[in-house]
């Protein structure tokens, strides 16, 4: 299944890329596809980075089934006082 990733802020730097698209098996994870895409990038750091993570707009644990056609977004969590 095709599964489409937008990334935000300093991960467009990390990655080279505002968006991907990734091609996982049936049942595949969030974690599974954030395993693929730091192959596929060459970039461990995606899987590392610590990131909110939403699918079609809605928070998601890397537990999470992935289904043919889901946008995922990999955001990363901001700090601030």
């Amino acid at each position: 299944m095709k599964i489409n990733v937008k990334f935000f802020s300093y991960l467009r730097q990390i990655t080279g890329t505002d968006q991907v698209s990734v091609d996982l098996t049936d049942d595949a994870t969030v974690e599974d596809m954030l395993n693929s895409l730091s192959v596929k990038l060459n970039t461990p750091s995606v899987k590392n980075e610590q990131v909110a993570i939403m699918v079609n707009h809605r928070n998601v644990f890397p537990y999470t089934i992935l289904k043919e056609g889901d946008q995922v977004l990999l955001l990363p969590i901001m700090e601030g006082g």
